[in-house]
């Protein structure tokens, strides 16, 4: 059963593209374009989380939930070369002073992008009246990994382009009563 939801999917859209925007052209210098809207519908909790992103690439997904008045989960899932060159431009690094072994660093830098991503999506929620907290931002790196999600209301998966690289934020959200 689908249940309406307090915030219409082009408001959803226009918070997920004003963090992007806000966080990408302050810290990175960049510029993202939004290539695709996915709106998943149906209850896929008992079946599994289908990811958004070719989940045989190597990849980093920086994620951090808040709670509130609406509770939710985003993912941020970047391909390693991307969240290389975002690390890089974020610690003022040329592009070659880091390398596949740089975990941490890496880690640490999309873990901090994150965070200042949904930090901005949640001070936006905030500021139409829905007050929520943040948790602890997370970081998953790898390949051919799966995601057990939590029970949501709305999912919407936002596709980006930054200079020919693509990014993806995926948002979980529902309603606290």
């Amino acid at each position: 059963m689908q249940q309406t939801f307090p915030i219409s999917d082009d408001e959803l859209q226009s918070l997920a593209k004003n963090a992007i925007d806000s966080v990408f052209s302050t810290m990175l210098e960049r510029t993202a374009n939004i290539k695709e809207v996915i709106k998943i519908e149906e209850d896929t909790h008992s079946e599994g989380m289908q990811l958004p992103v070719d989940s045989n690439t190597p990849m980093i997904a920086g994620t951090v939930g808040f709670i509130g008045n609406l509770t939710g989960i985003i993912y941020i899932f970047m391909e390693l070369p991307l969240a290389m060159e975002a690390t890089c431009k974020l610690l003022d690094m040329e592009d070659g002073d880091i390398g596949s072994e740089d975990h941490e660093l890496v880690n640490d830098a999309i873990g901090e992008l994150t965070n200042m991503i949904v930090g901005t999506f949640k001070n936006d929620l905030s500021n139409k009246g829905y007050e929520c907290r943040m948790t602890i931002p997370s970081i998953l790196r790898g390949s051919n990994f799966s995601i057990e999600p939590a029970e949501v209301a709305l999912r919407r998966i936002f596709k980006f382009d930054c200079d020919g690289r693509s990014f993806v934020i995926d948002v979980l959200m529902k309603e606290e009563n």
